[in-house]
């Protein structure tokens, strides 16, 4: 465990980020159409174009943590980036210069969730990351609230721009906290995922993990289907008429963001106690169960149930993986590889989540269009349960340690005690003690 100095630091960082790895979004889309004077078809090519840029960049920037290490310095260095490509699209109007700053901060993004987790495991090691991991998604998703209210009360001075500046400032911020963390308090071999000192497993080896493979498709089904909801939501409103469509999004949005502050700070407490791959198992099963709801709760009021229960699906998703892919690849040096990989497969699956939801409303229409989102939820909602029950014989980082051992790699991965030590293992051997008892107890009856 870090000192309070460091712990201290991955709090103010994690606050800052706010939602900086996911861009400027819709209002990078406002300012072109407004202030630029383009096109929708322009508008639409550049954010293309950055969110590919995106999901080429993700498996590269892990790998790039797990072969430099230092994740503080990468970490500045991707907040850097951020920083500039941003405001250089202040005075930017040709398409090339829009393009390549949004190229740039892609790229800077892409850096920021791998060279974080790595930071993490480097100050808390892997014992605590679970606990600490909610933590960070809180303080996240606090930082997100305030960038919404800072946005908000600069709107009216500084119109298109407010945005741009708060964005640039929360990861500036960000970047200057990485000075609280000592560099002292960061164990690079914890940090990578590796176990003393040893050697990296080969990629392959990691990339053809059956637990690894589950858990990407599960993520690129689920964001198929959770992805485009909420601006579904927003055009139905708009379409029906009910009120002003922008002021429901707007709150509906941001007390989900309160709810996930909670959801991350109990997740990380669950991950501690419990088998970690139930915090993947519930969102995949609270997903459908959204769908139906906004299939058929057509008032405004209805977008605050469904947005709750976003925050305990997506909010919980923001805890898991990285604890997942942690479990999954401890002792092989690819921790931050995986990870971005998993980011790419979360990315496609959104990427193309606006484009089915889309054909589905001109298709079939509001009701039919929410229940077939349904259905990639249902495929996640499964291998999450294939999921859950490939490590249910013991720990996944046990797990790990075996199958990296039956490579050839016995003495890469070869996990210490500390590190291994399932917290639910005991309660799973009393539980199987009180079945047998209980079974013996009827045969004698």
């Amino acid at each position: 465990m870090g000192s309070m100095s460091s712990v201290l630091g991955l709090a103010a960082v994690n606050f800052f980020l706010a939602d900086v790895a996911g861009g400027l979004g819709p209002f990078l889309a406002t300012w072109l159409a407004g202030a630029a004077r383009w096109s929708p078809e322009r508008v639409g090519f550049v954010m293309t174009a950055a969110g590919l840029a995106g999901l080429l960049f993700n498996t590269p920037a892990g790998a790039l943590v797990d072969r430099l290490g230092h994740p503080r310095l990468l970490m500045a260095a991707g907040t850097g980036v951020v920083v500039i490509g941003t405001l250089a699209l202040l005075p930017a109007r040709q398409f090339s210069g829009v393009l390549a700053s949004q190229i740039a901060v892609a790229a800077g993004a892409a850096l920021i969730p791998p060279a974080l987790t790595a930071l993490t495991l480097g100050i808390v090691g892997k014992h605590r990351f679970p606990h600490q991991q909610g933590r960070n998604q809180s303080w996240n998703h606090g930082g997100n609230v305030a960038a919404s209210v800072l946005i908000v009360l600069m709107a009216g001075n500084m119109a298109g721009v407010a945005a741009f500046w708060v964005f640039a400032g929360m990861a500036a911020g960000s970047g200057l906290s990485l000075l609280l963390v000592r560099s002292a308090d960061i164990d690079e071999s914890r940090a990578l995922g590796r176990v003393d000192d040893a050697n990296t497993v080969p990629l392959r080896s990691v990339l053809t993990d059956k637990r690894v493979l589950l858990l990407c498709f599960g993520l690129m089904t689920f964001h198929l289907g959770n992805a485009a909801m909420l601006p579904l939501l927003g055009q139905r409103l708009a379409d029906v008429g009910h009120g002003n469509a922008t002021r429901w999004l707007a709150i509906c949005v941001t007390v989900a963001q309160f709810a996930m502050i909670g959801v991350a700070v109990i997740a990380g407490w669950a991950a501690q106690r419990f088998r970690q791959s139930w915090l993947f198992v519930i969102p995949c099963c609270v997903l459908p169960i959204r769908g139906v709801m906004a299939a058929f709760g057509w008032a405004p009021a209805w977008l605050l149930p469904i947005q709750l229960l976003d925050a305990c699906g997506a909010g919980l998703l923001g805890v898991a993986v990285p604890i997942l892919i942690a479990d999954y690849t401890w002792g092989s040096g690819r921790t931050q590889t995986a990870l971005g990989v998993a980011a790419t497969f979360q990315g496609i699956g959104a990427s193309l989540s606006t484009s089915f939801g889309g054909v589905l409303v001109v298709q079939l229409g509001w009701t039919w269009a929410f229940l077939g989102l349904t259905a990639p939820a249902a495929i996640a909602l499964a291998v999450s349960l294939r999921l859950h029950a490939t490590g249910s014989s013991s720990n996944a980082a046990a797990i790990s340690a075996r199958v990296y051992s039956s490579r050839g790699r016995a003495n890469t991965v070869a996990a210490s005690p500390s590190s291994t030590t399932d917290p639910c293992r005991s309660t799973t051997t009393r539980w199987a003690s009180a079945r047998t008892t209980f079974r013996s107890w009827l045969m004698n009856r």
